[in-house]
């Protein structure tokens, strides 16, 4: 790729102090999971870390997850681009999902005692639908993870002129090694310090570019408006395009469905010693997101700013296919030793906060929902806390197959949106339909799961509509024909039942 080519006539700086910050994090990340292994004793232990987790250190678990790579990069990349500001109304409607979740769902998951989110299916409707909801959380997991560990290689790639595979590899493999060791337990307390250290970062990011514009006698706010960089709506209702509407659509059915039925968010609800605790936590995590995010998409257009005061011919070459390298290449190329360290150990935190967390999910719907249903339903906790490993280790190999297949990606955040779309496909209409008062039929929840994978499908291939409706049309058709159906069928087996009865008297 001519891109690729492009880069190796960059040599930034990335000395001896910054090694030794990025030495320090790998050491303490290390540490957290040796000194919580011993305490991993049951595949409930390794999984929910037997419910005695701090709520605060829960909310910030939940917020580093939600936050990962994809924000550290994807975000100030997106406002850097032709998005501007748009994708920043997401934001304040992260509000009502707390709500959502906090009054209805958390209390639910709370009551029913489950491991795996995807058990309440089963409970509410029927097994297959648990099985395909566990399906449909696996690929997206492996989506999720490779994309976060190419962003993480790719990092590394810009600050030390490292292979890039050859990082994903290394990358991937060190996430995984700590994740086998520590369970749900050293996940959290390495996504607080992940948490930490990634708000620092920003704000020395900040801080330099506005430092950097003033100093060479330009005024940040007004270069930005010039170029229009603080656009944050587009109030045309055009299906083909990325409007403020689909977006604030997407973000509700989206987050949604991440807080109220993505194992690796919802499996933290059970970490913590009660309900109100687990509401708390997650309070903590959406009310941490929203200015952070702010922050990052500032961050995105500061930089713009910054390049078009100080011209530099790199980040000319990563805005026609690698956008989200720009911000690794203004740390390493702009920013002082010591502080470029500690954003690149930030960027990699942010990584594998992620990635741990759905190793760990991953693994938890494999044990819960498949292999003690098909294949070994009565052995011992030893034995499953042995295959909870194995299979945390397999998805780490696994999601460094998927990284290598990202490379290819030019933005991070439209990729894992559209990946988002196809592989949680009705998932949200299924939460809600299982949450309901009244027992939906599980053949009319079936077939409407089934269904929204048609329309999809349709929607994808036929049509031009933008890709950030996908979830908002696969989830309400899976909702429309679920309903409509469980009504039909009602309606058929009462009038089958009084043509019975006429029939006997």
């Amino acid at each position: 790729m001519a891109g690729e080519h492009a880069f190796e006539v960059w040599h930034p700086h990335f000395g001896p102090i910054d090694w030794a910050v990025l030495s320090l994090y790998f050491i303490g990340m290390l540490l957290i999971g040796i000194i919580v292994a011993p305490r991993v004793k049951s595949h409930r232990s390794f999984f929910t870390a037997d419910g005695r987790m701090n709520y605060i250190a829960v909310g910030l678990s939940l917020l580093g997850t939600y936050l990962s790579t994809l924000t550290m990069l994807a975000l100030p990349a997106t406002s850097f681009g032709k998005f501007d500001m748009l994708y920043s109304i997401q934001l304040p409607f992260l509000a009502v999902t707390g709500f959502f979740v906090t009054k209805l769902v958390l209390p639910r998951y709370r009551e029913a005692g489950v491991i795996s989110v995807y058990e309440l299916f089963e409970k509410r409707m029927h097994v297959s639908l648990r099985l395909l909801a566990s399906i449909s959380f696996i690929v997206l997991s492996i989506a999720r993870m490779g994309l976060i560990t190419y962003l993480t290689a790719l990092t590394l790639h810009r600050a030390t002129g490292m292979d890039l595979r050859g990082l994903i590899v290394l990358m991937g493999s060190v996430a995984t090694a700590y994740t086998v060791a520590g369970g749900i337990e050293a996940v959290i307390w390495t996504d607080v310090i992940q948490v930490i250290v990634l708000v620092v970062g920003a704000l020395l990011s900040i801080l330099f570019a506005v430092i950097s514009v003033c100093a060479g006698g330009g005024n940040p706010l007004a270069i930005a408006v010039e170029y229009g960089k603080l656009r944050m709506f587009d109030w045309r209702i055009d299906f083909t395009e990325v409007v403020t509407l689909w977006l604030i659509l997407e973000t509700l059915f989206q987050t949604m469905r991440i807080y109220s039925s993505q194992q690796d968010i919802v499996q933290r609800y059970i970490t913590t010693e009660s309900t109100a605790k687990a509401n708390a936590s997650v309070w903590i995590a959406i009310l941490g997101y929203i200015p952070i995010g702010y922050l990052f998409y500032l961050l995105g257009v500061l930089l713009f700013v910054y390049y078009k005061q100080h011209p530099d011919p790199v980040v000319e070459m990563l805005s026609k296919g690698k956008v989200d390298a720009i911000y690794p290449h203004f740390v390493v190329s702009v920013l002082p030793e010591g502080v470029s360290g500690l954003i690149i150990a930030a960027m990699i935190a942010a990584a594998m906060s992620s990635i741990d967390s759905s190793m760990n999910s991953a693994s938890t719907v494999c044990i819960e929902d498949f292999y003690k249903r098909f294949f070994c339903p009565s052995a011992d906790d030893r034995h499953y806390l042995l295959v909870a490993r194995f299979m945390t280790l397999f998805w780490g190999l696994l999601s460094i197959g998927m990284a290598l297949y990202f490379i290819r990606s030019e933005y991070a955040q439209v990729a894992w949106n559209k990946a988002m779309g196809i592989s949680t496909n009705g998932i949200l209409a299924l939460m809600v339909l299982s949450l309901l008062p009244t027992r939906i039929s599980w053949e009319a929840a079936l077939i409407g799961f089934l269904s929204s994978y048609g329309v999809l499908a349709y929607v994808m291939l036929k049509t031009k509509l933008n890709f950030l409706l996908w979830t908002v049309v696969g989830n309400t058709s899976c909702f429309v024909i679920a309903i409509a159906l469980h009504y039909l069928l009602t309606l058929l087996r009462v009038r089958q039942v009084t043509v019975s009865r006429q029939r006997d008297g």
